[in-house]
């Protein structure tokens, strides 16, 4: 029971930054000491970013660096006895707090010879200097960090992770290898990596002799990893955005709160394409951009922008586009939902007229109504998931995969059948 429910956890904070991570898995990992409870709860962020379990390790890492830096018995290792600090190779030998990395050495020049000891104070210092490190440094520093220093911290400890361990060296080092070295007493998984040059990381880690429970939430583990496995298989993924209030009512202003203004923008910064249609671009005047994406997400990125109609005019009509580019696609077929990660916003007329290229659909609702606009209850406003087209009445119908309210709105994700 409480495998399922930490598990559980773990996915629910990696949906937090789903499609956010693409063409990465979004994942979740957290650390479990039957002494502390839960030390930490990550998700991996961004590609380029350190992965959940790297700062699950870092972050329970620094609390127990806490806990022992105001524990009233606690022991240090004293700098004489730096020679009697075991090798990297020999992890079981380690004191609790053994070695720490030389302030402003090479991360390449290091040796265990070239080190020097230190308190769990000047530990936490050193975690909390790293992760003010530029984000595509941040991961190594960690993993050098954590090998060097926490071998054996977790030993009681239990990794709670959604997707196995990576295997594989690319913008990051392979998790498998951090976690090896970590040597928690279990690891619990949600899923196998479907991407090949990355999954094994579970055998691995039976194989070195670490316990592991693989398969817990499995149904749920694999319905995070949707948009990964789409871009995986065909190249892109395509996202359906959509925000209403609670009677239905789609069209009346800004209806997101500011949280989950800046997540649709931090999802802007992430993708390649955004498709509107002819309507809303003329109409509403969208500025289509990022401005207010949140760190470490680049709020001047701009996505390609694409526009559904059937009339032509010029995308300098909306003042935002007077200098920058915007393509007018005449049928669906021409829309760029082939590559990378698409996202079109519009209502339910696009998303029916989309429905064929569309893999999920985000569906944000603002807890609040205008009372004057009460004629447009919600039952009604789901009415055109009908194809409006004359030539069709077929039901769109969608698979709710999971529910968030961590920005004050709900956000409902569905998938395509």
């Amino acid at each position: 029971m409480l495998d399922t429910i930490l598990l559980q956890c773990t996915i629910a904070k990696a949906w937090e930054y789903q499609t956010l991570t693409l063409p990465n898995p979004s994942v979740g990992a957290l650390i479990y000491s039957p002494r502390y409870g839960i030390l930490s709860l990550q998700a991996h962020q961004k590609v380029g970013a350190p992965h959940a379990e790297v700062l699950a390790f870092a972050h329970a890492a620094r609390k127990l660096y806490e806990i022992e830096s105001t524990s009233v018995d606690r022991k240090y290792t004293t700098p004489n006895r730096v020679n009697e600090v075991a090798t990297l190779e020999n992890p079981e030998s380690h004191n609790r707090f053994s070695v720490c990395s030389r302030s402003g050495a090479s991360r390449d020049s290091l040796s265990v010879s070239d080190t020097q000891v230190c308190d769990p104070q000047t530990c936490m210092e050193i975690i909390d200097s790293i992760f003010a490190l530029p984000l595509l440094e941040q991961s190594a520093a960690l993993h050098d960090f954590l090998i060097r220093n926490a071998r054996g911290l977790f030993k009681d400890c239990t990794l709670y992770v959604s997707l196995e361990p990576c295997t594989h060296f690319g913008k990051t080092p392979p998790c498998v290898e951090l976690t090896k070295a970590m040597r928690p007493k279990r690891v619990v998984i949600g899923t196998t990596d479907p991407h090949a040059k990355a999954s094994g990381g579970a055998e691995i880690l039976k194989n070195s002799g670490i316990e592991v429970a693989l398969g817990v939430c499995e149904s749920e583990a694999q319905a995070l990893l949707y948009p990964f496995v789409c871009y995986q298989e065909r190249g892109s993924f395509r996202l359906f955005k959509l925000a209403m209030r609670l009677n239905g009512d789609y069209k009346s202003g800004q209806i997101s709160c500011p949280a989950t203004q800046a997540f649709t923008h931090n999802q802007r910064a992430v993708s390649d394409t955004i498709i509107v249609s002819g309507e809303t671009f003329r109409s509403d005047l969208p500025r289509l951009d990022s401005r207010f994406a949140t760190s470490p997400y680049d709020s001047s990125h701009l996505p390609q922008v694409e526009i559904l109609t059937r009339s032509t005019f010029a995308p300098s009509l909306n003042p935002h586009f007077a200098s920058r580019p915007a393509t007018l696609c005449h049928s669906p077929e021409s829309l760029s939902t082939h590559q990378g990660f698409c996202i079109i916003e519009g209502g339910f007329n696009l998303l029916a007229t989309l429905r064929d290229q569309v893999d999920m659909l985000l569906l944000h609702i603002a807890p609040n109504f205008y009372p004057n606009a009460l004629e447009a209850r919600l039952p009604n406003a789901l009415e055109p998931l009908l194809a409006h087209s004359s030539h069709s009445t077929q039901l769109c119908e969608m698979k709710l995969l999971h529910t968030t309210s961590h920005t004050g709105d709900i956000s409902l994700w569905f998938k395509a059948p």
